[in-house]
């Protein structure tokens, strides 16, 4: 396997499903209410959030973000997402594409809901991720990626009406002797960190026994904040693709 953590690729179900199938025994905690409208969706600190997505999201990392918030029953959260301000962590020209200035785009770059959350909280939660971010950011644009490796499609995204612009493309990865994968960046960073060349960093790893391969290209996503920008609008537009279906629901 060669995953940024050591999970094979998913074939079928989904990793959310999956998860949340593995700690269904843990039960429900003692939440006041299920009830998805008396939800609130609110801002929460790092730490909170990287509870929730280093035990329940399909790459078990936390990435710099600048935003995070939760949706709570009670006192009792039950999803988080993470949000970038200027798209660094989807492409740090991703901007470009789409016309804008970094701080006008924000990536959804983590997301996860726990075993108990009840039907219909993820969509809420990225909903009033949408609302936060238009209220309180420059942000006029949300980016967020499906990773087929994690059974994923995008269905969250098609149930809140985020338009999908087909895959990016592929970025190239290190892989460890022991299967982790490791970003391109990897020999700048060694040699930033450690002294030398990005070159003979490259040596060394290959020597090694370190290999490269291309990343999976992902479905991208996007929802519009500003629908006052007409261009921006008619970018996305142009770029609309089909909504991907998983395998045997076409």
């Amino acid at each position: 396997m060669s995953r940024l953590v050591f999970r094979g690729k998913c074939d079928g179900v989904a990793w959310q499903k999956q998860i949340r199938d593995k700690y269904i025994s843990e039960g429900t905690p003692d939440v006041p209410h299920l009830d998805v409208k008396k939800a609130i969706v609110r801002p929460v600190t790092r730490n909170l959030a990287k509870q929730i997505i280093l035990k329940y999201e399909w790459l078990g990392t936390l990435v710099p973000a600048q935003l995070y918030y939760g949706i709570f029953f009670g006192n009792y959260c039950a999803g988080v997402t993470c949000v970038s301000l200027g798209g660094g962590g989807a492409n740090v020209y991703a901007h470009k594409e789409w016309g804008v200035t970094p701080q006008e785009l924000a990536y959804l770059n983590r997301g996860a809901n726990v075993h108990w959350s009840p039907k219909g909280a993820n969509s809420k939660l990225v909903s009033w991720t949408c609302r936060f971010l238009k209220r309180d950011t420059a942000a006029k644009i949300v980016i967020a990626y499906a990773d087929t490796d994690a059974g994923e499609y995008g269905t969250i995204y098609q149930a809140c009406n985020w338009i999908c612009v087909g895959k990016g493309g592929s970025t190239e990865q290190w892989v460890a002797p022991n299967g982790r994968v490791y970003d391109q960046k990897l020999p700048w960073n060694l040699a930033k960190a450690n002294g030398g060349t990005r070159k003979n960093w490259v040596l060394a790893l290959k020597k090694a026994g370190w290999r490269t391969q291309l990343s999976n290209p992902k479905f991208r996503y996007v929802y519009i904040l500003d629908k006052n920008d007409k261009r921006l609008c008619e970018l996305v537009e142009k770029k609309r693709a089909p909504y991907p279906k998983r395998p045997g629901q076409e």
